[in-house]
């Protein structure tokens, strides 16, 4: 089972790209963030809010700057793994994201983490423009 979703964002490639692997891109729910983009380096996105405390941690596979990150995605430790795998292809609008959630065990989760990627986008893009305006 898996998610294939495409966003067009109206940023620059780079700049996306680099807000998706900065430790200072901090979109709710989560309260921060812990990012290592590189090859064997890690993602951690921390929750903690009166509804829900948690982790999810995963792991770069590939890291292709300004075009391609591939990484594991498990919350809590709960031993169900899946794969994200995001490209970033520039256009005249500025950014194309194509991302593929795969190997979800349930189809619970996948429609939890298919709304959870529309909602993530909206406040990656909104985080966007207020980055790219206050500079």
């Amino acid at each position: 089972m898996k998610i294939e979703k495409s966003y067009s964002l109206p940023f620059p490639l780079e700049k996306v790209y680099q807000a998706w692997i900065s430790s200072t891109t901090v979109i709710a729910p989560a309260t921060r963030m812990d990012i290592v983009g590189k090859v064997g380096g890690h993602y951690r996105l921390f929750i903690d809010s009166a509804d829900f405390t948690g982790i999810n941690e995963g792991t770069f596979s590939r890291v292709e700057p300004d075009s391609r990150l591939t990484y594991t995605w498990e919350w809590n430790n709960d031993g169900d793994i899946s794969i994200i795998d995001v490209k970033f292809t520039k256009i005249e609008a500025g950014t194309q994201v194509d991302l593929t959630h795969s190997g979800f065990s349930s189809q619970q989760s996948l429609a939890d983490h298919d709304s959870g990627w529309d909602s993530y986008i909206q406040g990656f893009s909104e985080y966007l423009a207020d980055r790219l305006t206050a500079e």
